[in-house]
């Protein structure tokens, strides 16, 4: 299995014999060898999910494709037969004629094989592909939908959505993280387009808004900048629908049915979006969870008094040594950093 798989693309893997033998016949020493790939290789996962999941549902008769596909098809052979003809010359081989009948046989089942194959990524090209938008500790991006819409993606987040999206049907996209939106108001003959952000805790639907949604260590809050969004829990026992004003922020976990509700400053939440941290008599140890969440740090306190201090200040996030700095100013701390590993202590 030498094979350069950390560059293969979804048709690579589809149309590579180890790779189909795995999906359609694994065994021991397959599934060692792949398992072992995707935890070296994890920016190949999707491709490997794509292209697994192509060959697995996706049946195709090559009799059924219109003469335009089939030309296609032809095509995508041809590319196929000339970049393995590069990669693997074959001297010409003199046969005894019943083994070239033999040969023209399993040739023409293994090229309808590869008909199917080619069939069937040529269908899985033209259908909506799925995008998935991941930031690195302390990255902010901003991400353009296919509507218009954006999101501004925190440090160590995601964002999963579909890059064709139907003029009439509801838009979806899913978080984990944090992230800011700002969605596009679209109309229909039946009225408002619906957007839909989905998170392990709660669906949140809008029609035009500006909202932000935390998803951290299990727990979803969003606060409401303008405009009004709807939540909903997936899987509830009693469904429960919650109207948002603008300046309310909600807050739940997936083992807790009820949503809580209350009135709170938006800039608490949104102020990542400026660069900025903002802290209104908040603990140390909840500053401390934010600088794991957003870059990666994980704080140690002294004793539990500490960590209880409370803290109120704004100031820019452009790098986390501002916020350390002034914390050990403010309250007299020494800090000791050791890679991402940071200990704050009272001076003597």
């Amino acid at each position: 299995m030498k094979q350069p798989y950390s560059d293969y693309t979804v048709r690579d893997f589809v149309l590579d014999d180890a790779f189909r033998r795995w999906v359609f016949e694994p065994n021991e020493q397959s599934m060692t060898f792949w398992h072992t790939f995707m935890l070296k290789h994890p920016e190949q996962q999707p491709a490997i999910d794509e292209a697994s999941s192509l060959l697995l549902h996706l049946q195709a008769n090559y009799d059924d494709l219109t003469d335009a596909s089939q030309q296609r098809i032809g095509q995508v052979l041809e590319q196929a037969f000339a970049q393995r003809a590069r990669l693997e010359p074959v001297a010409p081989v003199v046969r005894p004629l019943w083994q070239r009948r033999t040969f023209i046989g399993r040739a023409a089942a293994s090229l309808a094989g590869v008909i199917v194959l080619a069939g069937a990524v040529l269908w899985y090209s033209l259908q909506p592909s799925q995008q998935r938008i991941q930031t690195a500790f302390g990255e902010n991006r901003t991400v353009a939908l296919p509507d218009g819409s954006t999101v501004l993606l925190n440090g160590n987040s995601s964002l999963t959505f579909t890059d064709n999206w139907d003029t009439e049907a509801t838009r979806e996209v899913w978080l984990e993280g944090e992230g800011f939106f700002k969605v596009a108001k679209k109309q229909t003959p039946t009225g408002r387009l619906k957007f839909v952000t989905h998170t392990p805790g709660l669906d949140i639907t809008v029609l035009g808004t500006q909202f932000n949604v935390n998803t951290r260590r299990g727990s979803t809050a969003v606060t409401l900048v303008e405009g009004q969004v709807r939540l909903s829990k997936p899987g509830a026992a009693r469904q429960q629908v919650i109207d948002l004003k603008p300046g309310q922020f909600a807050t739940t976990q997936p083992s807790i049915e009820k949503v809580e509700v209350r009135t709170e400053k938006p800039q608490l939440h949104t102020a990542w979006t400026q660069r900025q941290f903002v802290f209104e008599n908040t603990a140390l140890s909840d500053i401390a969870q934010q600088l794991n969440d957003t870059y990666g740090l994980e704080v140690v306190f002294e004793d539990s008094d500490l960590a209880s201090r409370r803290f109120t200040g704004n100031l820019t996030n452009e790098t986390p040594e501002t916020l350390l700095t002034t914390l050990s100013l403010t309250f007299d701390l020494t800090v000791r950093r050791d890679s991402n590993r940071v200990v704050l202590q009272r001076n003597p």
